[in-house]
């Protein structure tokens, strides 16, 4: 009669050993699955592009106001008030005013010039014609402003508040993504060191 073979429990049986090259194999396989699962690492130009136009912004923001500013508080220090003249006002795309000019008697004579804006901003409800109050700088007589626009200037105004809001999460935006980055770099090289 022929001997019959003893069956093996499971929990007796051990897998044959796995040779070196197929451990490697299976070692470079799970970390493949690993980095194949992490997100794109966010470039390097797509951070400083990030960064760029926050400073940009920035930029631009403080060239809407500064300029207003100096404007308003050199014609507060030596400005000379007069009446003028309204010759011609005109309308962006929009509606807005974007240019008024005026003439007025200067030291020199009379002076034709634009009134300055304030923060991008132009008064309202000028046409030609009109007799208006300006204050003017007598070192350059081009530098006038509504009297009413020295003695309380509108700081607020359409293109000061879209850079002023804009910046803050520009920036922010560009910093959440170059810290992500070094998150994702770290998190590979934890991966492909082990």
């Amino acid at each position: 009669m022929v001997d019959k073979k003893k069956r093996r429990r499971r929990d007796d049986w051990t897998p044959p050993p796995k040779s070196a090259a197929r451990l490697a194999a299976e070692r470079d396989m799970r970390q493949f699955k690993a980095l194949q699962s992490l997100p794109p690492v966010p470039q390097r130009r797509v951070i400083l592009a990030g960064y760029g136009m926050a400073l940009l912004l920035f930029a631009m923001f403080l060239g809407f106001l500064l300029p207003s500013l100096w404007v308003v508080e050199d014609l507060r220090s030596r400005g000379v008030p007069v009446a003028a003249e309204v010759l011609d006002t005109s309308n962006n795309k929009y509606g807005d005013v974007s240019k008024v000019e005026v003439r007025f008697e200067g030291p020199d004579g009379a002076v034709e010039t634009e009134l300055h804006d304030v923060a991008g901003k132009y008064p309202e409800g000028l046409f030609p014609g009109a007799v208006v109050d300006v204050t003017y700088d007598p070192r350059a007589p081009g530098r006038a402003l509504t009297t009413g626009w020295v003695e309380n200037p509108p700081m607020v105004s359409s293109p000061l508040l879209v850079t002023g809001a804009l910046t803050p999460p520009v920036l922010g935006l560009a910093v959440f993504i170059t810290i992500r980055r070094r998150r994702l770099l770290k998190e590979r090289k934890r991966i492909t060191a082990s």
